[in-house]
């Protein structure tokens, strides 16, 4: 206690300078408009860099949460879609007015998250962290929110492989979309994000730029989901069809999130399929 008590006699000089030149301050912004002015301004530019460092941090490590509440909403969105057009396509065969009940629509949707993803080799596969246990089953529609993706193959408790569009095995059946004609997609190994549409008959009136998509004919893709577009077209040298090359709208070496189409019809469909083909 003694030795603060010296200490503050010793200073007594420095601490009385300090306490008036804190004095004298205080009255200058007081009674000075434009120091007071001149303070706020740059108190407020001080703390608004430092409020803003903060959120734009705070904002980066809240994007994996943003993105999976926006792969969420985007999941009920293109499920909501799938019933729409559902209903749509039932009220064109129907006279009743009234709407197909959610729980019997045919098409249902899950996302998933892309764990491992190749696209460089002959016969490319996904990886995704939805399986089993979380209903995904073989023969599964994979999409982004461009366009196709490739079918479930495998699964097991926790995990699912995905055929790649961009697969020497791979065959979706695939339209036109302005003209409806009708072919098979297929993949030659040789430009990523290029595929070919093959099977179309020359005397259909293709153009240069147009959509191709989903034929709904597989029991696997609901009909109408983007594919691509028509970047070249010639015709064949064996048979009176085209070879259409085909820009995937989906980047198939950029996939964070997929969604994965059940269609709850396929089991019934299958098994009406199997008695006719005895």
């Amino acid at each position: 206690m003694n030795q603060i008590i010296q200490f503050f006699i010793r200073s007594r000089d420095f601490l009385l300078f300090l306490l008036l030149f804190g004095l004298s301050i205080s009255l200058v912004f007081k009674s000075n408009y434009y120091s007071q002015s001149a303070y706020l301004h740059s108190a407020n530019a001080i703390s608004g860099k430092l409020y803003g460092f903060s959120n734009y941090w705070a904002q980066y490590f809240n994007l994996r949460s943003q993105n999976e509440l926006l792969s969420e909403e985007n999941r009920t969105l293109r499920k909501e879609l799938l019933q729409l057009q559902q209903q749509v396509s039932s009220l064109s065969h129907t006279d009743s007015l009234t709407f197909a009940h959610a729980d019997t629509l045919r098409f249902k949707v899950l996302t998933a998250n892309v764990i491992k993803n190749s696209f460089r080799l002959h016969k490319n596969y996904l990886t995704i962290d939805k399986g089993s246990n979380d209903g995904v089953k073989q023969d599964m529609g994979v999409v982004s929110p461009q366009g196709i993706v490739g079918i479930v193959e495998n699964t097991s408790g926790r995990f699912a492989t995905v055929q790649s569009v961009l697969n020497t095995k791979s065959a979706l059946n695939a339209m036109i979309k302005r003209t409806r004609h009708f072919g098979s997609l297929h993949w030659d190994a040789q430009s990523l994000n290029k595929v070919q549409l093959l099977e179309v008959p020359n005397i259909a009136p293709i153009q240069y730029g147009d959509t191709i998509v989903t034929g709904g004919m597989s029991n696997i893709f609901p009909k109408g989901i983007p594919i691509g577009k028509i970047v070249h077209y010639q015709k064949s040298q064996h048979d009176n069809t085209y070879i259409i090359d085909v820009q995937l709208f989906t980047d198939m070496s950029n996939l964070d999130y997929v969604y994965i189409i059940e269609d709850t019809d396929r089991t019934a469909v299958k098994a009406i399929e199997k008695q006719d083909s005895k």
